[in-house]
């Protein structure tokens, strides 16, 4: 029922929990650890059967409510020691002095593990005399019915009906300093890198965060103090020789708890724990009489686990990373296997060569579903400077992230591998290529855009009725790519359309309200198929079948019975036909679309405020910025080039969506060709469902259309199991380097003021919406909307915007685009966005300067 931290035997997590098994294997493995034993979960079986078999369990059982909870804590902490208990107990303590004191905490089978810490959940008593251990075991063992360890359990999707806990007694010394360290930087994730948190005494001050400890970072490759952050502790926790502890006031509260070689000799402490257990880890220690202590050690439940596919060694050149994925498509989730085998190639069709993929040489590495541009591959193939400006057509910030590194030093490869030793000539040879549709479209755009629409329209109207016939999914796969590879040649022509307001912004630079009117020229672009889109919602949404239905159920149901006019069920139909490809993470072949959930489109139609929205008034206000910049151009002597350069714009910039929009209606065939052939597989016994198809590459799939013998489970498995892992990371971040250091821009911020990057002109003032996905919830006519990033599917919440903040993104990022389109102020770029601001702040979002005031915020009153 005792195990000693010594103990010759092996238990197991089941029967001591994780922190008692860490701290057996600590004293087992040399490390120097106060001494201590386990009251195993055995230990506790007499008051389990006591709670178990009562009324009030079986009442929290059925209602695991706070009073409930209290009901069951309350009689626990009162529940006595049995004679085989006290007995048991006895026999370990005779081997300590009156004057020992302990430390009495959990040690729940579920907790300190890899996904679970239920830290500050459960009770510690500090300072337990051998004459109140008794109550101080009662009171650890009574805070597993705590409404809060029981509400973690739920939220971590935890049985709450079963709950078992083992109690650790640990000797305490009388600490002079104490802390906790992690062997990766928890702030950026950086595994060559250690943080430490000190304090003077013992180091619940810290754990229970009463005091702000001093933050120590140490390189542990360089072996160097990266930084020391020295605050003023105010509070000190010190033992106390009776038992129990009180709090002084340090006498040099603002004193560097550690000296350097302390910093080093923890930091030391924590890599060989990450050492010895092999993973990262979060350790508890102390200093007493000039001796370290390691208090506990437990796994970092918190970081981003990195695949080692990504990884450099330690002190090896390393590379960093920009996530293609969250930069430019709006979304976080990994690609589908199937999904990023097709966006790859794409890629490499469109960018004639550029994109090539690979470790050793890629400009893009592809991961377990993830994309990303090797910077440092980049800066050695085309150039540092090169790349810089590459990076900040998508993100300015980013590049700012760049330049603000050692970039030669620490991530610049000193050895060109490869493909990497001809990039210049791929990329000469691709300005060759584009440099007769570039010239085509500044000397004759007109028949440019002629030529496109001819070639599109034949392309979509292929792709939608007569591209899915009986072919093996490789056959259609490249049949498509090679229509889109005509569509991304043609599309080169339309260049001027860019050429052409890069030459107005610097016509109008010297105009009073210059950033005002000039986002004007981006507003109702002719060949924005996403812009059409909303158009087209709006004029679906104010049909009477819309207005009157009051439920998504019932909507299909109508639709199901021929209940609508004819009018609207054509209306609806042409939209679907044209619109119908959409979806969230749409350049996902494994993604539904409307199409096969027209229930979420008519939730979108009913939350259209069709008489008062952005598209009402576009055309007018576009108009009126147009006449302002005309009077402009003639009082400058430059109308006729104006005029010129407005129709250029108009006529062509739109249509930068129109290849992504046929990419999407191409893998949206591709998705219903792709279900046909995995309800196949299921009905042969080869797949559980049908989507599981999705889990498989482009040769796995051409394989098993012809080899019935071919495991598919096994394959898609090979794929699936290195994700795993990884599955808990929802917030990933755009730039990361190969030893999983996170890098990110953080402006500084005046008088509260969030800065960001000026996206769209205009000032505005409205509650906040903060929406992860745009299925989430509404946003009503005149908030602002707040995400980390969008993509199209997001198109209808922008027509009830008044504004726009994001976390991600660029000019050329949808949510961008779709805000200077519809005339929004838009500001991006200011990092974690949606931490920052909640639900119902007001806000003053300036797209003009960068800024985000809050103004209100919902839960404090005025800031």
């Amino acid at each position: 029922m005792i195990y000693t931290f010594n103990t010759l035997d092996h238990p197991t997590l089941t029967q001591v929990g994780g922190k008692a098994l860490s701290l057996i294997d600590s004293t087992r493995a040399g490390f120097t650890v106060p001494e201590g034993f386990v009251l195993s979960v055995a230990f506790f079986k007499p008051w389990m059967d006591i709670i178990e078999g009562s009324a009030e369990w079986a009442t929290f059982v059925e209602t695991p409510s706070k009073e409930n909870c209290d009901v069951l804590k309350e009689w626990a902490a009162k529940l006595t020691f049995t004679i085989s208990q006290k007995k048991e107990l006895a026999g370990f303590m005779g081997v300590y002095e009156e004057s020992d004191v302990f430390a009495v905490r959990s040690s729940s089978p579920e907790e300190d593990l890899e996904g679970t810490s239920f830290a500050g959940q459960y009770e510690t008593v500090l300072g337990a005399t051998k004459e109140k251990l008794y109550k101080a075991v009662a009171t650890a063992y009574a805070s597993m019915y705590d409404t809060r360890v029981v509400e973690y359990k739920k939220l971590n999707g935890m049985a709450i009906d079963a709950p078992k806990i083992a109690v650790v007694v640990q000797q305490m010394i009388p600490s002079e300093i104490s802390g906790v360290a992690f062997s990766l930087n928890p702030q950026n994730n950086a595994f060559d890198e250690v943080m430490i948190n000190a304090s003077f005494g013992l180091g619940e001050t810290i754990v229970s965060g009463v005091v702000t400890p001093d933050t120590y970072v140490v390189d542990k490759v360089k072996k160097e103090i990266l930084s020391k952050q020295v605050n003023e502790k105010m509070i000190s926790l010190h033992l106390l020789k009776k038992g129990g502890t009180t709090e002084l006031v340090p006498s040099k509260p603002k004193a560097q708890a550690l000296t350097d070689d302390q910093i080093f000799d923890v930091a030391s402490l924590a890599q060989r724990c990450e050492d010895h257990y092999g993973k990262p880890m979060d350790i508890e220690w102390a200093i007493h009489n000039e001796t370290l202590y390691l208090l506990q050690a437990r796994p970092v439940t918190t970081h981003i686990p990195f695949p080692d596919l990504m990884l450099t060694a330690p002190g090896e050149p390393k590379n960093l990373y920009l996530d293609l994925a969250v930069l430019t498509q709006g979304f976080t989730e990994p690609f589908s296997v199937l999904g990023i085998d097709i966006w790859t190639r794409m890629l490499d069709r469109v960018k004639m060569g550029m994109m090539f993929e690979g470790k050793e040489d890629g400009i893009i590495f592809n991961v377990h579903g993830r994309q990303y541009l090797n910077l440092s591959h980049m800066a050695v193939g085309m150039g540092l400077g090169g790349m810089k400006r590459t990076v900040a057509t998508t993100d300015p910030s980013l590049k700012t992230v760049i330049e603000e590194l050692n970039f030669k030093e620490d991530y610049m490869p000193k050895k060109v591998m490869g493909r990497l030793k001809t990039y210049k000539w791929t990329l000469a040879k691709m300005a060759g290529k584009m440099f007769p549709g570039v010239i085509k479209g500044l000397l004759n755009a007109d028949k440019a855009l002629v030529d496109y629409d001819k070639a599109s329209a034949k392309a979509f109207d292929y792709i939608r009725n007569d591209y899915l016939r009986e072919a093996p999914l490789d056959e259609l796969v490249d049949d498509a790519l090679d229509t889109f590879g005509v569509l991304a040649d043609l599309i080169i022509g339309m260049f001027s359309g860019m050429t052409s307001r890069a030459a107005l912004d610097k016509m109008m630079k010297d105009h009073p309200r210059y950033a005002e009117v000039i986002t004007t020229l981006n507003m109702d672009l002719r060949g924005n198929p996403t812009s059409a889109m909303g158009y087209a919602m709006l004029k679906l949404a104010a049909y009477k079948e819309i207005q009157q239905t009051k439920t998504p159920e019932a909507f299909v149901e109508g639709l199901a019975a021929g209940r609508y006019s004819n009018e609207f069920m054509e209306a609806f139909h042409a939209y679907m036909y044209m619109y119908g490809v959409r979806g969230f993470k749409e350049i996902d072949v494994a993604t539904p679309r409307t199409f096969d959930h027209p229930e979420d489109l008519f939730v979108q139609l009913k939350h259209l405020n069709i008489e008062d929205n952005q598209l009402t008034t576009v055309k007018a206000r576009k108009q009126a910025g147009y006449e302002d910049m005309l009077a402009y151009a003639k009082s400058i002597g430059k109308e006729k080039k104006f005029k010129k350069l407005v129709n250029d714009v108009n006529n062509m910039l739109g249509y930068r969506e129109d290849p992504k929009f046929f990419y999407v209606t191409y893998t949206a065939m591709l998705h219903k060709r792709a279900m046909v052939l995995g309800r196949r597989f299921v009905e042969a016994g080869r797949l559980d469902q049908a989507e599981d198809i999705f889990n498989l590459n482009i040769k796995e799939v051409a394989r098993a259309e012809k080899d019935p013998g071919f495991d598919l489970r096994a394959a898609q498995e090979v794929h699936l199991a290195p994700r795993r892992p990884l599955a808990h990371v929802t917030n990933w971040p755009k730039m990361v380097d190969s030893r999983g250091k996170i890098h990110r821009h953080i402006r500084p911020s005046k008088d509260g003021d969030l800065v960001g990057d000026p996206i769209a002109a205009g000032i505005v003032t409205g509650r906040a919406k903060v929406l992860k996905s745009p299925y989430e919830k509404d946003l009503l006519p005149g908030e602002i909307l707040v995400a980390k990033c969008t993509e199209p599917s997001w198109t209808p919440i922008f027509i009830n915007a008044t504004g726009v903040v994001l976390e991600i993104g660029g000019p050329l990022q949808h949510g961008a685009i779709i805000a200077r389109e519809y005339g929004l102020p838009c500001v991006t770029g200011i990092d974690n966005v949606m931490d920052l601001i909640k639900d119902g702040d007001l806000l003053e979002v300036d797209g003009t300067s960068g800024i985000v005031r809050i103004i209100i915020q919902e839960d404090q009153g005025a800031s």
